[in-house]
């Protein structure tokens, strides 16, 4: 079996390897650290390329464990074996990574580097313009891979509307929710619909309730085609106050997943006000045993106001959202 490593947001190391392992029942994974998975995979390498929460996806020609990695021990430990290389056509250039931040090394260990891929690969060099990189990377946990990048996420945040969730992350929060078939989920902050588009793409569920407080965004969501596409009757997606909710039924919802605003782009007043009002407002509409799955970059704020309205966390991980440091929050009655 082929090795590849792949890297991802910070803090979701634990829903990447369960996600992978429903996706590929084979897969072995060899590394799990903060960002990055290490793993053996047998099938078509294009299926990596499907993953939305996949940054870069390597081919590994070599990886080191210990102390005190450097780049010239790793260099040498590549250039004294053979390589298969996956993609053996094109151009390639050299890039040294220590801490996933490009660095500077003395010229004659990259052109040795460089002289290796060119004596065992068919790759020719370009050093402005290439079609395929290898990387020499030295993390902060003791772990040093090369590798050929195979596959590298284009998407940026100019493909976003301002404020809108990346997709990934999106993808990622209905993950770490557990969603079964039987819920009936509300999504009352939708904003531009980055939530609903993954649980209608990805996910079954019994009912979806989405809404916000923006008639604009409302209708954005709505022409998604994902939403647009659904089954009459499946989603409801209205203009609506999520902190009154008149819609919803006392006790009709089994899980809440939601990002409400942050209080640092909009005005909301105060946020631990906010909060009060808001988890008053979902305690009213949740089921018994129902859940909330909630992003906030307001940590502290947040769970203050969990304890005095009585949820508890049942677990939580800590990520960066537009370089920000967020939580990510499963509360429970």
């Amino acid at each position: 079996m082929a090795e590849f490593i792949s890297s991802f947001i910070t803090g979701f190391q634990d829903v990447v390897q369960e996600d992978l392992a429903a996706r590929f029942p084979k897969i072995k994974i060899l590394n799990l650290m903060d960002g990055l998975i290490h793993y053996r995979f047998d099938g078509d390498s294009r299926e990596l390329e499907k993953i939305i929460y996949f940054n870069n996806t390597f081919f590994v020609l070599k990886t080191m464990k210990g102390k005190g990695l450097n780049f010239p021990s790793l260099v040498g430990a590549v250039t004294s074996s053979k390589n298969y290389f996956l993609v053996n056509k094109g151009s390639f250039r050299i890039r040294f990574v220590q801490e996933n931040q490009f660095a500077k090394v003395d010229k004659s260990l990259s052109r040795r580097a460089e002289d290796y891929v060119l004596a065992n690969s068919k790759l020719k060099l370009d050093r402005l313009s290439p079609t395929n990189e290898i990387w020499f990377s030295i993390r902060r946990e003791g772990f040093a891979f090369c590798g050929e990048l195979i596959s590298k996420r284009e998407f940026t945040e100019k493909n976003l509307n301002k404020g809108e969730l990346r997709p990934e992350i999106a993808y990622f929060i209905c993950c770490f929710a557990d969603i079964n078939p039987e819920d009936t989920i509300l999504e009352p902050f939708c904003g531009y619909g980055s939530i609903p588009t993954q649980l209608a793409k990805k996910f079954r569920f019994k009912k979806l309730f989405v809404s916000d407080i923006e008639k604009e965004r409302v209708e954005i969501t709505k022409a998604r085609k994902q939403i647009s596409a659904a089954p009459e009757g499946l989603i409801d997606c209205r203009v609506a106050d999520a902190l009154n909710l008149s819609h919803i039924e006392d006790k009709s919802i089994s899980l809440v997943i939601t990002d409400p605003p942050w209080g640092f782009y909009e005005d909301i007043g105060d946020i631990n006000d906010f909060y009060s009002k808001m988890l008053k407002s979902f305690d009213r509409i949740l089921a018994d045993q129902g859940r909330l799955v909630i992003l906030s970059a307001r940590k502290e704020e947040l769970e203050a106001s969990a304890a005095a309205a009585g949820f508890k966390i049942k677990k939580s991980l800590h990520t960066l959202v537009n370089g920000k440091k967020a939580g990510l929050y499963l509360l429970s009655q």
